[in-house]
């Protein structure tokens, strides 16, 4: 393509040159050298990509933050009555991955990075595509050929990134980008026991309930159960604990890095929506140049040019008024009393990150600055998960996390109990050994004082006899009907009659009679004497 690009325009390049197109923000100067754009609302777009990448770690993310801002993005045109010019409009996904994996704007000059290739299928179809090359084999590479936006130290840090974001990249354990969900260590936990990353899931009973799985050996068919099957919230408190355990000692540094980020943040979105307006302005002002240069007695002229400068005259006010909305949407720190507060939260560190105006993404993205990964080993032995976690300083620690024992085992009664009933058996009675255990304040599994049900049931499921308070000299009802030959409804009757003489404990339980041999004798002769009640 002849022509070199300057200012937003394309312009004739002297004869016998040769200029081939620059991406956005990169132009030719009078000399031929490549340059930065000098217009300050495009090098300032492309900045801006850079700072919200190296901040979010995500193009999803940079794309999301200029469609919530209002921003927009710069496209040069080629071909057309709009050959050469900006056409600024809606940043899309595939644009930032281009400037990302673009080495131009780490001030490299290189060519041979795609290559074009046809191959024939076994249909006999012809297959055209376009794939990259690898660096080794680029053609032409230049470093330190122009002006850059960004380091190329920092350029390699964007490659990497991108890579650990892909989630069917070849050789990827786990993803670097921080995503929504609940669940804090999604795409930073590895299985010990097969080496691949714990995947999320949800259960509904009443609310989400976010798992960590890993289902991997089952699902290829060499293993019958999960590798790792647990609650998240779990191993979620105990890093958190660790993260911020360890960043006790940087709070206040960590603080004013954070004050400062915001306000350059802010600062240079402003700047944009600034430019914004700077350039609407000088588009009006050269409408109206040419309506009052243009001829009065060109009618249809003079209404074409008319109508073109109400419309930037509207598109002025319409930009300015969304420039206000934001500005009163955003809140900025830039008062004394707003970093005063921002330095009070810092010096309590653990308030900030339990907020609930803290976003779950937030919190990961944190903790993607501090660690690495963590392995999960589950110890279901012990009922133990150990986290081996491996810090971005590729330190190493160990934590222990106790997991909750099955629902049998939870709600049954602790071995201290059941050894205080089987005491207590051997003097009192059962409702005298509730009262004992409720005054010793001890409680059930389930946390509720105890019962007389409760006392039973100890006493069936761990065959804990009880105390007979009988004496040897005393009959149960069972035993004198017995010894008689007749019914117990017969004792029963006699007992409420009061012909013989039985006793309860504390008016409960069983009924015991005290028989002497006279009164036998007397009992005796009315069984033999009465024709009912012979069997």
């Amino acid at each position: 393509m002849r022509g070199r690009l300057q200012g937003g325009k394309l312009n004739k390049a002297k004869k016998g040159e040769l200029r081939f197109p620059l991406p956005v923000g990169l132009c030719y100067d009078d000399d031929g050298r490549i340059v930065l754009d000098p217009d300050d609302e495009v090098r300032g777009a492309v900045q801006l990509v850079f700072r919200l990448f190296q901040e979010t770690g995500s193009a999803y993310a940079v794309v999301k933050r200029f469609a919530e801002e209002g921003l927009r993005f710069p496209k040069r045109a080629y071909g057309g009555a709009w050959a050469g010019r900006l056409i600024w409009g809606r940043l899309s996904h595939e644009r930032v991955l281009a400037l990302i994996k673009n080495p131009s704007y780490a001030g490299d000059y290189v060519f041979g990075r795609y290559q074009y290739r046809q191959r024939i299928t076994a249909q006999g179809e012809i297959q055209k595509r376009v794939q990259p090359v690898p660096k080794a084999d680029w053609r032409v590479h230049l470093p330190d050929h122009h002006e850059a936006y960004i380091t190329p130290e920092e350029f390699e840090r964007n490659q990497v990134r991108l890579a650990r974001n892909r989630t069917n990249g070849e050789g990827t354990v786990l993803s670097g980008a921080a995503r929504e969900g609940l669940a804090l260590l999604q795409g930073m936990l590895i299985c010990a026991r097969c080496g691949r990353a714990l995947t999320v899931r949800y259960q509904s009973h009443g609310g989400l309930y976010p798992l960590y799985l890993c289902s991997r050996r089952r699902r290829e068919g060499l293993a019958t159960t999960d590798c790792i099957s647990m609650r998240s919230n779990l191993l979620d408190n105990a890093i958190g604990e660790a993260v911020l355990t360890a960043l006790q000692p940087a709070e206040l540094e960590l603080a004013l890095t954070a004050l400062n980020e915001l306000e350059q943040r802010d600062h240079a979105v402003m700047r944009q929506w600034h430019m914004r307006i700077e350039r609407a302005e000088y588009e009006v002002a050269l409408a109206e140049r040419r309506y009052q240069e243009c001829d009065p007695a060109n009618r249809l002229v003079a209404g074409t040019l008319e109508r073109r400068w109400n419309d930037a005259m509207l598109r002025l006010d319409e930009i300015k008024t969304q420039a206000a909305e934001f500005q009163s949407q955003k809140t900025h720190v830039a008062t004394s009393e707003q970093k005063a507060q921002v330095l009070a939260l810092a010096r309590n560190l653990p308030r900030l990150w339990r907020a609930p105006t803290t976003s779950a993404k937030d919190r990961k993205r944190m903790l993607r600055l501090l660690i690495r990964d963590i392995t999960v080993e589950k110890l279901s032995a012990a009922r133990q998960a150990v986290l081996h976690i491996r810090w971005q300083g590729s330190a190493c620690t160990d934590i222990t996390v106790d997991l909750p024992r099955p629902r049998p085992e939870a709600i049954r009664y602790p071995a201290e109990t059941v050894e205080r009933v089987r005491e207590l058996s051997q003097r009192p009675s059962d409702p005298q050994i509730v009262a004992h255990l409720n005054q010793e304040g001890l409680r059930s599994a389930t946390g509720k004082s105890f019962t007389l049900s409760m006392v039973k049931w100890i006493r069936y499921r761990y065959e804990i006899a009880a105390t007979s308070f009988k004496r040897t000299d005393e009959l149960t009802v069972q035993q004198l009907a017995d010894r008689l030959g007749i019914s117990t409804h017969m004792v029963y009757y006699w007992i409420e009659r009061q012909v013989v003489q039985a006793r309860k404990l504390d008016r409960r339980g069983p009924w015991w009679i005290t028989l002497n041999r006279a009164k036998e004798q007397q009992l005796r002769r009315w069984v033999r004497t009465s024709g009912h009640l012979q069997r």
